[in-house]
């Protein structure tokens, strides 16, 4: 680019008379732009074209300070201090590590999945020969897929507190009793979480710590 970062990018070969088209990974999205194009361009476009997501899917200055995440709606700075490690208030993350969010993910995965199977026992249903899969999927927090046995929830949910994320769990499970968003669904989800309304709707004000903080991802 331009500006000298770096895209991890799918070219493919179209020439105009704004250079070669390629496909950028944003994240985990797929963004269509061109050579000339510099980091600042492609954020602002992705602002633009997607208003909803705004500051939570921009390139973030991993290594820079006061740079942070949230854990289950509590605010861990990121540290490269290996005497950090077991500090509450911390993110430790390997000098050498190239890519801070793929830990994240893991930590994520490695909590919701026993979540969903507690969730889903509660609900009777076992579900422990599902696949729990993550990932970025900026329309949606969590998706049901009955007939594949797979369930997914956007790792941002990690961000935010227990019950918010459970909360979004009682729902994707509640798909498999009811495909359709009817009167008969949310009798289910809230016959499980009876505050499922309150809580869902904190999701997109970006609230941690009781504060609002859009700077997420």
């Amino acid at each position: 680019m331009p500006d000298g970062n770096n895209f991890e990018a799918n070219i493919y070969k179209k020439f105009n008379n704004r250079g070669m088209s390629i496909r950028v990974v944003y994240g985990e999205m797929d963004i269509y732009t061109s050579t000339r194009y510099t980091l600042k361009q492609i954020d602002d476009f992705v602002i633009k074209s997607y208003p909803k997501i705004k500051n939570r899917i921009l390139n973030r200055p991993y290594y820079k300070e006061d740079i942070y995440f949230y854990i289950l709606g509590k605010k861990k700075y990121i540290t490269h201090d290996p005497s950090y490690k077991n500090n509450k208030n911390y993110f430790y993350i390997a000098p050498n590590c190239k890519d801070p969010v793929k830990k994240y993910k893991t930590m994520f995965l490695e909590f919701v999945k026993p979540r969903v199977y507690a969730i889903g026992k509660q609900m009777g249903l076992d579900l422990t020969s599902y696949t729990i899969r993550t990932g970025l999927f900026i329309s949606y927090y969590g998706c049901c897929f009955p007939t594949k046995h797979q369930l997914k929830f956007d790792y941002r949910l990690f961000a935010y507190k227990k019950e918010i994320l459970d909360s979004v769990i009682y729902h994707e499970v509640a798909h498999l009793f009811e495909i359709h968003h009817n009167d008969r669904f949310y009798r289910i989800v809230k016959t499980f979480c009876p505050n499922y309304d309150s809580l869902n709707a904190k999701i997109d004000e970006g609230r941690f710590e009781g504060d609002i903080d859009d700077y997420v991802f």
